[in-house]
């Protein structure tokens, strides 16, 4: 397999991961809406473990192995990107362990981690679609994917 067809596959493999990190979270979404404690629980923690899981593959799957430092030519991106990290290792933090949430809470920020995650998925989407970065001279074509919206009847 050649260097180019790794780095697709790689891309491939972690936009699938995408996915299933957003199901997740529109599951734990719904669940919080319907005020289905038990549930909403279970898939709290789950959704820390792989959104956890996301960024560190990441850095250390896509990002450490294939992208050069010459991918990040725009210092406000990186920027950005790097504040999503931290929204999202936040979001962690506070959440992760098992037990009881405020939900009023719990909704912002998970409103707040929704919106970071769109955010990051942007920013690697533009990356992504670098043709210095999947080594290939055609650029990849933009990744479809649903627009995260969390919103909570109040």
């Amino acid at each position: 397999m050649n260097g180019s067809t790794t780095i697709e596959r790689a891309i491939a493999d972690y936009l699938s991961d995408r996915q299933k990190l957003i199901v997740l979270l529109m599951k734990l979404t719904s669940a919080t809406e319907d005020r289905q404690q038990d549930v909403a629980e279970t898939l709290r923690i789950r959704l820390c473990e792989k959104v956890v899981d996301y960024l560190s593959n990441g850095y250390f799957r896509i990002y450490g192995d294939l992208l050069s430092s010459q991918s990040w030519l725009e210092p406000r991106a990186y920027a950005a990107f790097e504040a999503t990290t931290t929204a999202v290792l936040g979001f962690n933090d506070g959440f992760a362990a098992p037990g009881p949430v405020t939900h009023t809470r719990f909704k912002t920020a998970l409103a707040d981690l929704a919106l970071a995650l769109e955010t990051r998925f942007e920013l690697e989407d533009r990356l992504f679609a670098r043709p210095d970065v999947t080594g290939s001279a055609k650029r990849r074509r933009p990744v479809r994917r649903p627009a995260i919206h969390v919103a909570f009847a109040t």
